[in-house]
């Protein structure tokens, strides 16, 4: 438990350990969605969640001016444990993307990819603690096809990447006294090429974190996301110079049980170290979403 501990965090402070996708997200959504206690029986899980993610790049056509780039998405997240070993997290993403480009702004809205993951747990030293492996499947159905004014829209205004891929990847958690837990996962993120010929560049994802009681109604989590990806590629043998690198976050949030069941969740992500590609930064994002557990 320990090795693997040190692993997660050198993963995650490792900026350059290899090279960030147009508008990844970064960290681990089953974490948002469930918690570090993932397994435990007989268990659904509920979510909607907010987000609003914003960087900047040089302008593909055009050297000299710069987009904006800005998505706020919705996400609909069902989860299910079954037995005490697997626990099972469906995905359904609407995003709504706007590229402001020397005054002029075009925006798309519609279905961005879907997304499976399955976990099982390996080994569980304890009540709370355990280590699993996880998959997660992307079936490519985010819509990547959209049009304006009669043509295909650049490829990153489009909703989704309209390309399949897999996620594998090994998670963990421990418990730390009465009050608190630590965990942490790390994985990669393996994309298909689209039917425009766009392939976005693979990407390693690692988060170590630590929660906490506050009180009876809140709990403090404080996050530590890693992405590094490599460039994208238009198309075969042609790769986008103002794409891909690593980033590290810092993402306080705060946990707040609402009642039994409901629990809200307020956080944000500040990137602090970044090492990107070409002429391109990553802003704060912003994250919140509620949780009904029955």
């Amino acid at each position: 438990m320990r090795r693997l501990s040190f692993v997660l965090l050198v993963l995650a402070m490792a900026p350059r350990a290899s090279d960030a996708c147009s508008m990844c997200r970064c960290g681990d959504p089953t974490f948002s969605l469930i918690g570090s206690q993932l397994f435990v029986p007989k268990t659904w899980h509920v979510g909607l969640d907010t987000g609003r993610y914003t960087k900047d790049q040089v302008a593909e056509d055009d050297p000299g001016t710069r987009e904006k780039e800005v998505e706020s998405r919705l996400t609909v997240s069902a989860s299910r444990t079954f037995g005490s070993r697997l626990t099972l997290v469906a995905q359904l993403p609407f995003a709504h993307r706007t590229i402001t480009t020397a005054g002029e702004e075009s925006t798309l809205s519609g279905l961005s990819d879907p997304e499976l993951l399955a976990h099982y747990r390996m080994y569980s030293p304890g009540p709370g603690s355990w280590i699993s492996l996880s998959l997660g499947l992307r079936p490519g159905w985010g819509q990547n096809d959209r049009q304006r004014d009669g043509r295909r829209a650049e490829e990153h205004l489009q909703p989704g990447t309209g390309s399949a891929g897999v996620e594998p990847g090994v998670s963990f958690s421990r418990v730390l006294g009465d009050e608190g837990s630590f965990f942490g996962s790390a994985g990669g993120r393996f994309n298909g090429r689209n039917e425009a010929g766009y392939h976005y560049g693979n990407a390693v994802i690692a988060n170590v974190g630590y929660e906490r009681k506050l009180g009876q109604r809140f709990n403090g989590i404080l996050e530590a996301n890693f992405r590094g990806a490599a460039k994208d590629e238009p198309m075969i043998g042609e790769l986008d110079p103002s794409t891909g690198g690593s980033v590290l976050y810092v993402s306080p949030r705060l946990l707040v049980k609402l009642d039994r069941t409901l629990f809200l969740r307020l956080g944000v992500q500040i990137p602090v170290v970044k090492d990107l590609f070409g002429d391109q930064d990553e802003k704060v994002n912003f994250l919140t979403g509620l949780t009904v557990r029955f």
